[in-house]
């Protein structure tokens, strides 16, 4: 069953949302963002719902907490008063999905199914690897963007982290290449691939390719 966790400053309104939850879906509550830092490390939900109002902005804090630190975690954002203002800045810091608070319940439960319908797969992440496992990975970061050939992966390596139902919160070496979204490549490689393709052959990469035949004409 998966794990769901609703960060809201106000008490009715956790208990609202947990009830229109509760039966589909194992129910943990935060009173504010900072409560939901720390019951998001120790509970790893699969999906996030939080509130965002003009005085409490629980949701957009919480997104840029996420964004700052690599994490990868599912949020959808609930508008309260005067919390819709906030949409697009809740989406460009990767909200999926942003609702007005009070909610109908079946668009509520039909919009948290649909997030955690489109979530990739768990078994699409690769494991650590050893070196990972035993390398200081701040110092392994900063020479994998010193090494770094390909024109589309400059200074992106950074250490990543998940929060996710089943998925490790152990940090590890990441990169977002703009480049493979452009030509619907999933964007995210790890390790392995930036030490081998990114930093030693770019040419290898199929959106590499791509982008030379695109140029070529």
């Amino acid at each position: 069953m998966p794990k769901i966790l609703v960060v809201h400053h106000d008490a009715g309104a956790r208990q609202l949302l947990a009830a229109m939850l509760n039966g589909r879906y194992e129910v943990c509550q935060a009173r504010s963002y900072l409560e939901g830092i720390q019951v998001m490390a120790a509970q790893r939900p699969a999906l996030i719902v939080a509130g965002q109002d003009a005085r409490r902005q629980d949701a957009i804090l919480l997104l840029q907490y996420l964004r700052q630190r690599g994490y990868r975690a599912n949020v959808v954002v609930l508008a309260g008063r005067g919390g819709g203002v906030y949409q697009q800045v809740a989406m460009n810091l990767g909200a999926k999905a942003f609702l007005e608070y009070p909610v109908d319940e079946q668009r509520f439960q039909q919009t948290v199914s649909s997030v955690l319908g489109s979530l990739e797969p768990e078994a699409s992440i690769p494991p650590l690897t050893a070196e990972e496992e035993t390398a200081n990975l701040t110092e392994l970061e900063k020479k994998l963007n010193r090494q770094m050939k390909c024109f589309a992966g400059k200074n992106l390596v950074f250490l990543q982290s998940f929060i996710g139902s089943g998925t490790r919160s152990r940090p590890r070496i990441c990169l977002k290449c703009p480049l493979r979204k452009e030509f619907g490549l999933n964007r995210d490689v790890y390790y392995e691939f930036i030490r081998d393709v990114c930093c030693a052959d770019p040419s290898a990469c199929e959106a590499v390719q791509a982008f030379r035949a695109r140029q070529a004409g």
